[in-house]
């Protein structure tokens, strides 16, 4: 009888484009999961609440140009929302301590909010204008 040969290399593609396979899976799945729970969480307005493709281009080249002044803000805006789960996980439970901290979280959520609105605008704007 024959020995089989095995080509590893083969073997090593099979295996290779399996996982890739199960991967692009996955990611499918998990972007329709998050499509249907966006509408589910805010309704059929979510789909139509989208610029178009030539202005979210525009949008991301202006928010990567405003990284300097955005990013910070983002920051303070995440160590805000830390200092809830500090405050809510701290025992004794204090809750003027925590409603403490949501209200610096919210005043860092509308200044970040604004920064950005800010630099949506000029976005807008300037597309206006050259039109």
């Amino acid at each position: 009888m024959g020995r089989i040969r095995r080509n590893s290399g083969r073997i090593a593609l099979i295996a290779v484009l399996a996982v890739s396979l199960l991967g692009n899976a996955l990611t499918a799945g998990a972007l329709l999961r998050f499509k249907a729970m966006r509408s589910e969480l805010l309704g059929p307005v979510a789909e139509a609440a989208v610029f178009p493709r030539e202005v979210r281009r525009d949008l991301r080249a202006a928010l990567a140009e405003n990284a300097d002044t955005l990013r910070p803000a983002l920051h303070d805006l995440a160590r805000a929302r830390a200092a809830i789960v500090t405050a809510g996980m701290t025992e004794p439970f204090d809750r003027a301590e925590v409603e403490a901290a949501m209200d610096i979280f919210r005043d860092e959520a509308e200044a970040t909010i604004a920064q950005v609105q800010a630099v949506v605008l000029e976005v807008l704007a300037a597309r206006a204008g050259s039109e």
